[in-house]
């Protein structure tokens, strides 16, 4: 499973990239909206006015939708009619399944938490502040470095300073921070976000 930040979740609000959240599941509709170029209509117009964003308050939390009594037949019909509409080809949908329960599109939760963080290149002697998802292990958080500020994060041995700040210790690429001791401290007055240093190996080879 991946996790997100919100701030990753709310660019993607076009119509040819279209993310959004339901009780922090994320669903990336875009496979779908293209599917319907062909068969626009204004339930998908509404669905597009919200990406980007929590539409939490149109499902239950089992994310089926919520629904209301109609005044004029009694019956009862959905808060968000955007629901009701599906992808028309059969290899951009799951068949009887609404788009909000469907694994198809559901690409993973919003984080719990996020976690301010500092990368200090050695090399270069530069500080990149970063915030990851609480969830995040450091195999995650070099990928999002490399993706982001410098394509060779591989090249570099990433550390962290041992207890005291001695030496450098060594990071256990498949935990969290938290797993690797970086924890998120609650006190009275502002820490500076933890620390993880990069020492240059001389191989761009590794990317």
């Amino acid at each position: 499973m991946r996790y997100y930040l919100f701030d990753e979740v709310c660019l993607h609000n076009k119509k040819d990239d279209f993310w959004i959240i339901i009780h922090d599941n994320i669903f990336n509709l875009t496979p779908m909206l293209k599917d319907r170029y062909d068969s626009w209509n204004k339930n998908l117009d509404l669905l597009l006015s919200f990406g980007g964003k929590d539409i939490s308050h149109f499902f239950l939390y089992n994310n089926l939708p919520k629904t209301e009594i109609s005044p004029v037949t009694g019956k009862p019909r959905v808060l968000f009619p955007p629901i009701l509409e599906a992808a028309v080809s059969e290899h951009c949908k799951t068949t009887g399944k609404l788009w909000s329960q469907d694994s198809f599109y559901h690409i993973g939760r919003l984080t719990r938490k996020e976690r301010r963080l500092r990368i200090i290149n050695t090399l270069t002697g530069t500080t990149t502040a970063m915030k990851v998802c609480d969830e995040d292990t450091i195999y995650d958080i070099q990928r999002k470095y490399s993706e982001l500020y410098n394509s060779h994060a591989g090249s570099y041995l990433w550390r962290k300073f041992s207890y005291g700040g001695d030496c450098p210790g060594e990071l256990l690429l498949h935990e969290t921070l938290d797993g690797n001791g970086l924890v998120d401290e609650e006190t009275d007055i502002e820490l500076p976000p933890p620390s993880i240093w990069l020492y240059y190996t001389n191989d761009l080879t590794i990317a």
